[in-house]
């Protein structure tokens, strides 16, 4: 994972990049594969392809509008509005691991522990900001943090963890 902030007065750019796993590899693979059959499959792959490696989410907190703008950036040229939201419509910002559970890997089903940074809206949706595994919670935690100190007088921050069940 890869992430900038910049604050550029009244402005707070978070930028976000997603990582790529195994399992967005098996689904572009299959997409590949039912390409060379049918074609609107291959584009779809195109398409999957292109927004998976060169996309990143960027979240503007706009202190002036107090508004939460929400983009998607291709190539680092072309900017998407996904959604505008005020700042009275975010509950909290949640860091926690309640994404863990059952994950597939080359020896069948195990226990995976996944880290979550997620905006919690009042209407109980979630824009989830990242999500990593056990291995990259340093980076997580260091987001959340720099987003703690650079926004805690606008928002509530939280972290949860709940226990991992052993079979």
């Amino acid at each position: 994972m890869r992430y900038k902030i910049s604050f550029k007065k009244p402005k707070v750019i978070v930028s976000v990049e997603d990582s790529f796993t195994l399992l967005d590899f098996m689904a572009l693979f299959a997409c590949l594969l039912l390409g060379v059959f049918f074609a609107v499959f291959l584009w779809i792959f195109a398409a999957a392809l292109l927004v998976k490696l060169f996309t990143r989410h960027e979240y503007v907190f706009n202190s002036d509008t107090y508004m939460l703008n929400q983009y998607l950036r291709i190539f680092s040229y072309l900017r998407i509005r996904r959604r505008e939201i005020p700042f009275d419509d975010i509950d909290r910002f949640l860091f926690s691991n309640f994404d863990s559970g059952k994950a597939l890997v080359e020896r069948g089903f195990v226990d995976k522990e996944w880290f979550t940074l997620e905006i919690i809206l009042k209407d109980k949706h979630h824009i989830r900001m990242v999500k990593l595994d056990a291995e990259d919670i340093e980076q997580v935690h260091e987001l959340y943090t720099e987003l703690k100190k650079l926004m805690s007088d606008w928002f509530h921050f939280e972290v949860e963890y709940e226990e991992l069940m052993e079979e």
